[in-house]
């Protein structure tokens, strides 16, 4: 019973004894949180120094008109689609209404300006370009900047809708720019 006794005091004194005053706790406290501040703040910042955190924005290509690559276009034909203007304006505007570059407060009267410039469109197509079809997809594209405008009109529309309806748009564009595509790359007779 003595040798237990003694044992248990043994254990007391060593705790005790490796027991830290406050100052010690402390004092390692302020040692693990400097070295923590050294080992992730040097390193870090030399590692992220040169990166630029900027909000992700949907991007277009350089070229939003068509896409040449491969295409044996007539050069004539080629030389007209440059020459038109309203069809890069009309593409301009397109791409901004689609990367939502339109304040939400004048979509109206971009609407009215992208009616404009569609009739703009029209009304003055190459004649080496003027096919059945892209007029057909020009009236298509028409009828979806109109569908768009009666979309944002209608009080209370959830923005998803309105979204829904660019998409069509753009999905009108795109078919009268395959369309264009293949007619530029039909030989003339």
């Amino acid at each position: 019973m003595k040798t237990i006794k003694i044992a248990v005091s043994a254990l007391l004194i060593a705790s005790l004894a490796s027991c830290k005053t406050d100052k010690d706790k402390e004092a390692q406290v302020e040692e693990n949180q400097e070295v923590q501040a050294v080992d992730s703040t040097a390193p870090e910042k030399a590692r992220y120094a040169d990166a630029v955190v900027t909000p992700k924005k949907p991007t277009m290509p350089e070229n939003y008109e068509i896409d040449w690559e491969g295409v044996e276009a007539d050069a004539d034909k080629k030389l007209d689609f440059d020459g038109w203007l309203e069809y890069q304006t009309f593409s301009g505007s397109l791409g901004k209404l689609e990367l939502k570059e339109v304040p939400e407060e004048e979509i109206t009267d971009y609407i009215t300006q992208l009616e404009n410039e569609t009739t703009a469109l029209e009304s003055t197509i190459p004649a080496s370009l003027l096919t059945e079809e892209v007029q057909e997809d020009i009236k298509d594209i028409r009828e979806e900047v109109a569908d768009l405008r009666r979309v944002v009109e209608q009080p209370g529309v959830e923005t998803s809708k309105i979204d829904n309806q660019v998409e069509e748009l753009v999905e009108a564009y795109q078919d009268l720019n395959e369309e264009l595509k293949e007619t530029m790359t039909k030989k003339a007779s």
